[in-house]
């Protein structure tokens, strides 16, 4: 019989869980709603789920938001989870549990998905940028991440996207990248609520010929753009990956290779484009990443 694991993917909403094993198996899938206001309450739900999933299991994965040193399991805040704070994750649920725990940012579990099994899985040096509510990511170096200093490499999220107005929080790749800032522009083109509004229903709109929705995903497709070129630059990466759900659009995908192709031919001399691609791994990239941080801790990769 293989060795099982149990991997958690907490979210602002809800906490996502599986039974694994080291070949991607899925044994078991469920989620509950996550418990954001009390510390104490929160964990008796993830010892909750591990006492359900059976005695079976020989460790645990959490994925999660928020500022991690995955060295320790030390989990600095918990993103929207407003009950975690400078909280010794790994140490509690190993005590409560009796399992090898392995904590990692969820945005870099996507990127550990993908350089497992995913689209970036025949790289050395690659990054993964995940759209959501904002923009996190990994960068990946030798197929290993880089967490830096602080535990913030790849928090393109703190990016700022001006100069002339960049003591404006608003000026940050947060508000400029995330799916939100897609909505607001949609929002204001169109004259429809933000809450009549989704990445989903904008990118129907422009499909169906919608000129202000297509013109507005062009914008946001723009504003990636320049930022992945910059990315690219920096790193000089074998390839670069956008996730999260919006990532599945290829309209997207096709409007950020276009206006990389305009920016590269801002330089006077012929210079490489960025080879982009989307995430493999969507739902699940969390859950999958998550193992692979745990065997790559504790046991031998498959």
């Amino acid at each position: 019989m293989k060795d099982k694991y149990l991997v958690i993917d907490v979210g602002g909403t809800f906490v996502k869980y599986a039974v694994m094993d080291a070949d991607c198996t899925f044994y078991e899938k469920g989620k509950i709603q996550t418990i954001t206001d009390d510390l104490d309450s929160f964990i008796d739900s993830l010892v909750g789920i591990y006492r359900k999933s059976g005695d079976d299991v020989r460790g645990i994965a959490l994925s999660s938001a928020g500022m991690i040193d995955s060295s320790t399991g030390f989990m600095y805040n918990g993103g929207s989870v407003e009950c975690i704070q400078n909280v010794s994750m790994k140490e509690i649920l190993q005590e409560r549990c009796s399992l090898p725990v392995s904590v990692e940012n969820d945005a870099r579990c996507a990127g550990l998905a993908e350089i497992w099994r995913g689209s970036l899985s025949d790289c050395s040096n690659a990054v993964a940028m995940i759209l959501g509510t904002a923009v996190g990511g990994a960068v990946i170096i030798d197929r290993k991440i880089m967490r830096g200093k602080n535990c913030m490499a790849g928090e393109f999220s703190y990016v700022m996207t001006e100069t002339d107005d960049a003591l404006n929080p608003g000026k940050t790749l947060a508000m400029a990248g995330g799916v939100p800032a897609l909505i607001r522009l949609a929002s204001m083109q169109k004259n429809i609520p933000v809450s009549e509004l989704s990445g989903e229903i904008i990118f129907d709109l422009a499909s169906q010929g919608d000129e202000e929705a297509a013109a507005c995903i062009r914008e946001f497709a723009r504003v990636l753009a320049v930022q992945i070129n910059n990315l690219q630059f920096i790193l000089d990466a074998d390839r670069i990956a956008v996730g999260g759900g919006v990532s599945a659009q290829p309209m997207l995908i096709r409007m950020i290779r276009e206006e990389l192709e305009k920016l590269n031919h801002v330089y006077p001399y012929p210079v490489p484009m960025p080879d982009i691609t989307t995430c493999r791994f969507f739902n699940d990239s969390n859950l999958i990443g998550a193992l692979y941080q745990h065997l790559d801790t504790y046991e031998t990769l498959q």
